[in-house]
């Protein structure tokens, strides 16, 4: 699709207007015509999109946004889902991969709402529920689509308190607000399926001071003006604090945590 995108971008017409009529001054002109000498810097693209994939990234971040209302007790919190699909934060995801994976082929690997609710997706007891079991399973059930050699999913996550995934978040009687996006990141070999790595996507180090200064909810989130909580869930796509504090957050804590995770293990030949 993008090759045909350029190549029409790269067809240019000229209409060429020649005041004095009888010069034949025509001949020379086409030479503007030239932009269709571009094509061939278009091919190498194709060929690497078309090539070996080295990492391939499944995002599941950035759709929904948890809007999170908490009460003196757990049983009276309350919880709105809405749709930020607009903010384009998978598109996000993908990009600080490709940034973090320099000299390596990454791909997208495309899927569908309906194969995300239950591609791959294996019977479990819900008494022993273990959210892994179904990430792996839609890694196989995707992996057709693109052969990889290795996988990256990165997914919603929980912190250490009530927050989950990406929203924001009220805490009774007068307690703060908070912006938060937590993510987790999981890597797969693309033969086996085994995991190879996982990390939280973290903006600060992983230390128990850092937990207890600057990280008390143990994901990215920054504290806001109690004013700034949605009073309809609704509002929050249109919302452009929420939006660049959200991006932000993702930013910094995946280009933080990938390329550690990225990095293959040194074999001792090689050293």
């Amino acid at each position: 699709m993008t090759i045909n995108l350029l190549a029409v971008v790269a067809m240019v017409s000229y209409a060429l207007v020649s005041p004095s009529g009888g010069q034949v001054q025509s001949a020379p002109k086409p030479e503007p015509v030239r932009p269709a000498a571009k094509k061939p810097a278009v091919a190498p693209r194709a060929t690497a999109e078309a090539g070996p994939c080295h990492v391939g990234v499944i995002p599941i971040a950035g759709d929904l946004f948890m809007v999170e209302k908490f009460g003196p007790l757990k049983f009276l919190d309350k919880y709105t889902r809405t749709s930020v699909a607009a903010w384009a934060l998978d598109d996000l995801v993908v990009s600080r991969v490709r940034a973090a994976a320099l000299g390596i082929s990454v791909r997208r690997v495309p899927y569908t709402p309906e194969e995300l609710r239950s591609g791959g997706r294996q019977k479990q007891n819900p008494w022993f529920y273990r959210a892994e079991a179904d990430v792996k399973g839609f890694v196989q059930f995707l992996a057709p689509k693109i052969r990889c050699d290795r996988y990256l999913v990165v997914h919603r996550h929980g912190g250490t308190q009530r927050e989950y995934g990406i929203g924001i978040s009220q805490y009774p009687y007068g307690g703060p607000v908070h912006l938060f996006a937590m993510m987790l990141i999981r890597i797969y070999d693309g033969r086996t399926f085994e995991l190879i790595k996982e990390a939280p996507a973290l903006m600060t180090e992983d230390t128990y001071i850092e937990r207890m200064t600057h990280n008390f909810l143990g994901g990215p989130s920054m504290k806001l003006d109690p004013a700034m909580f949605p009073e309809k869930p609704a509002e929050v796509v249109n919302n452009t604090v929420l939006r660049a504090g959200v991006r932000t957050m993702l930013i910094k804590s995946l280009d933080k945590t990938l390329p550690a995770l990225l990095q293959r293990p040194t074999s001792p030949s090689s050293r």
